[in-house]
């Protein structure tokens, strides 16, 4: 299918300015949403890390704090929370005629019919890609169970054996710890609500509107990598 509207041109061709990347938990999301925007010159869009973002907060009202703890537990935040959030980080971006790559941040349908209303009225409807990071729930359990962050830079580091002996994070020094949300009993909740069952009606919407792309999430970084560029070329 050939890319229309509004066109950005970087190194390796023609890409569109909202590029919505779907996968389950673990399927290596965050680290190719980071190289896009790194890439490319866009805002990166987590709604995970905007969620993270407000638990640190010290000023969030009562109603807020309630649902935060939930979501420390492994439920999905409500859909008026994400919209909140991440509509005023993308105006921040879409402002300065950057574009966005968002990174998990559709979690059901009412919420991308509520994303394509945002898009239509910023008129850019038309310039969106959604690619999917497809991966098994098992291969995300196993995944999600074993890996780690760095708690000063925020690097996701992927469990092998050669990570899962090392303790020190190797671009900043700091520490690598398990995620509070990548405990075995909170992934597994994770997965029900975000795994392949609850993504399938979000890719059958996209799938509909003509601009699904999909990838295999199960080889490794580089080839996830070159995947996607061959998608967005």
């Amino acid at each position: 299918m050939p890319l229309r509207g509004h066109f950005n041109s970087y190194t390796f061709g023609i890409v569109k300015k909202i590029i919505i990347l779907i996968g389950p938990p673990g399927s290596g999301k965050g680290t190719q949403a980071k190289r896009l925007a790194s890439k490319f010159g866009y805002g990166h869009i987590s709604t995970g890390d905007l969620l993270r973002r407000l638990m640190a907060n010290g000023n969030n009202s009562p109603e807020e704090e309630v649902i935060l703890e939930e979501v420390r537990g492994g439920k999905l935040a409500p859909d008026w929370l994400i919209y909140k959030l991440a509509f005023a980080e993308m105006d921040k971006f879409l402002d300065e005629e950057k574009g966005v790559v968002l990174d998990g941040a559709i979690r059901n349908t009412s919420q991308a019919e509520k994303y394509e209303e945002y898009f239509n009225n910023k008129n850019l409807a038309s310039d969106v890609i959604a690619i999917e990071i497809a991966l098994s729930d098992e291969e995300s359990y196993k995944r999600l169970t074993r890996r780690k962050v760095c708690d000063s830079c925020g690097d996701i580091v992927t469990w092998t054996k050669f990570t899962g002996q090392v303790e020190k994070c190797i671009k900043c020094g700091g520490n690598l710890v398990i995620r509070m949300d990548d405990h075995p009993e909170t992934v597994k909740k994770r997965i029900e609500s975000q795994g392949s069952k609850a993504l399938t009606p979000i890719l059958d919407y996209y799938d509909n509107l003509g601009v699904l792309k999909r990838v295999d999430g199960a080889v490794s970084i580089p080839e996830v990598d070159k995947q996607i560029e061959q998608v967005l070329q």
